[in-house]
């Protein structure tokens, strides 16, 4: 038994799979917060190794394993620090759960690569077919496999203001993924054939010649969304809450409720003071630690808020907690919300309630079908699941707008978004609080995965946070002034919108391209097929 554990290890070693390893340390290094220096070319070596090196499924799943080992250690390495700050392990631990979270989190890779290899072996595939079906299968595999967040490369494109970007109004940022892996596989091809002159100088032409198309094109596009005619004045305060005052607040321990609350005023008079035709002013994700549903309306931390909010006069946008009323539903349960309140504090409508719960963070996982669960692991949040996406109507002399609201990591769906267009939201209003994830990488994943949402709908934006980063995007891509992380700060912004904001086709149709990707597969699976009946003859 001993043996063969040591043949296994020696077998799938890392000096076995240099060129794997490579494919990892590129799509790592390219992805947010790094520039995106490999993207067009970051998985060839993974690919190219699939077609020469690869001779059973077996080595196709071990390469594309140490591809996404790789990578996700790079791109992912802020779950230590979250398991360490959020779950309380000593370092030691943390570590280990951040690699055995890279050991599984992306077998949709390697899963693709043994694939691939299989069919490769099977009917003898080319190198074209080989490379066109592993970005094919990698692309609907992105969009299929269960995961915390659905995580691609397209957003790298948006983070690095490639002007490409903006045909996500179309197809999507997974779309756009779609294509950046389809760029993969020819440069791979590009590659391979870089002894024969004529074809590299040929494919090489096209290859340039389409990038600059569809960057040219998309910026031309992107400009088409230049016409505002309304403008609302937005406020966002960011109070920087340690982690453990707001658990103590929401435990209702000590002074921390009031505290906080005291906090964020200051911030909010401060940020008044300087800007006073401002309009809306928006906290992130449960700042307010207290219910601000209709029967609470009269506690503690209601009238200090209201207080507070009374002199300026304004409407606040705040994450908050809400509960099912008394006799509403038994037994009765806590939701993270989004309220919109009146300068009295009061409730304008109702709230939303968060919809996408985030596993053992705020559920746990198959404890709404067997319950016993809840009693074994106590420990574990237990949140009600809102009804979203639901929009906020907003009274303003202008005209009453319909707020989209997401709760954290709600803005990395984007069919959760396409919702939010599609009950005729105006503008869309994501809150935060990424203070369990460090830096500098995780808040600046998720701020620009959030922003995405924007340009597939062509909605403004608005992100509020508890520690950063905090900004506005226009429906036109630009990204106005950004917080600094982990410092209180405060900031206003003229937000231009349009009224009645066209429907994007990203809307209309979602991810319809999958049926196009597949086609695709089907075809070529059929060519593969066909073409290797005389061979095997």
């Amino acid at each position: 038994m001993m043996v063969k554990i040591q043949l296994f290890f020696k077998q799938y070693s890392l000096r076995n799979y240099l060129w794997p390893f490579v494919s990892g340390l590129l799509i790592g290094t390219s992805y947010i917060p790094f520039p995106p220096w490999a993207l067009l070319f970051c998985y060839a070596p993974l690919w190219i190794f699939l077609f020469h090196k690869a001779k059973t499924w077996k080595e196709g799943f071990a390469a594309g394993w140490w591809t996404q080992f790789t990578l996700s250690l790079i791109g992912f390495h802020w779950v230590s620090y979250v398991t360490k700050q959020f779950g309380g392990f000593p370092w030691p631990a943390a570590l280990v759960v951040l690699l055995l979270f890279a050991a599984f989190v992306h077998l949709y890779i390697p899963i693709t690569a043994a694939l691939v290899v299989y069919l490769k072996q099977k009917y003898s595939w080319s190198l074209s077919k080989t490379l066109l079906a592993a970005a094919l299968f990698l692309s609907i595999a992105e969009r299929i496999w269960p995961a915390i967040f659905p995580w691609h490369l397209g957003y790298t494109l948006l983070w690095a203001k490639i002007p490409a970007y903006n045909w996500a109004d179309v197809i999507g940022f997974e779309g756009l993924s779609t294509i950046v892996l389809l760029l993969n596989a020819w440069i791979a091809w590009i590659w391979e054939h870089r002894q024969q002159r004529g074809a590299l100088q040929k494919h090489g032409f096209l290859l340039v010649a389409f990038v600059v198309a569809i960057n040219l094109s998309g910026y031309f596009h992107g400009q088409s969304w230049n016409e505002f005619d309304r403008k609302l004045t937005v406020s966002i305060i960011q109070a920087n809450i340690g982690d453990f005052e707001k658990v103590y607040a929401e435990q209702g321990q000590g002074n921390f409720q009031e505290s906080i609350v005291q906090k964020f005023l200051a911030l909010t008079r401060e940020e008044v003071a300087k800007t006073s035709n401002t309009e809306l002013i928006v906290w992130p994700e449960t700042a307010i630690p207290e219910y601000m549903d209709f029967f609470n309306a009269h506690g503690k931390i209601p009238r200090l808020l209201g207080a507070g909010l009374l002199p300026m006069g304004k409407t606040l946008l705040s994450g908050s907690y809400s509960k099912d009323a008394p006799g509403e539903k038994s037994p009765r349960q806590t939701y993270n919300a989004l309220f919109l309140l009146d300068s009295n504090a009061f409730a304008i409508g109702q709230p939303y309630r968060k919809t996408n719960l985030l596993a053992f963070g705020e559920y746990l996982p198959f404890s709404e079908r067997f319950p016993i669960l809840l009693k074994l692991l106590p420990f574990v949040s237990n949140f009600g699941r809102g009804h979203g996406p639901e929009v906020l109507n907003y009274p303003h002399p202008e005209g009453d707008l319909k707020i989209g609201g997401q709760i954290c990591y709600e803005g990395l769906y984007p069919e959760f978004t396409r919702g939010l267009a599609e009950k005729q939201a105006d503008i869309l209003a994501n809150v935060t609080n990424d203070s369990w994830f460090g830096r500098p990488s995780e808040p600046r994943q998720h701020l620009y995965m959030t922003l995405a949402r924007a340009i597939e709908v062509r909605r403004p934006l608005i992100r509020s946070t508890n520690t950063g980063i905090s900004t506005v995007v226009l429906a036109n891509g630009d990204v106005l002034q950004q917080s600094p992380l982990h410092k209180e700060w405060h900031g206003s912004y003229e937000v231009l919108m349009k009224k009645s904001p066209p429907t994007t086709d990203f809307v209309l149709w979602g991810h319809y391209d999958w049926i196009l990707i597949l086609i695709a597969l089907i075809a070529l699976l059929v060519k593969g097929v066909r073409d290797a009946r005389p061979h095997r003859a």
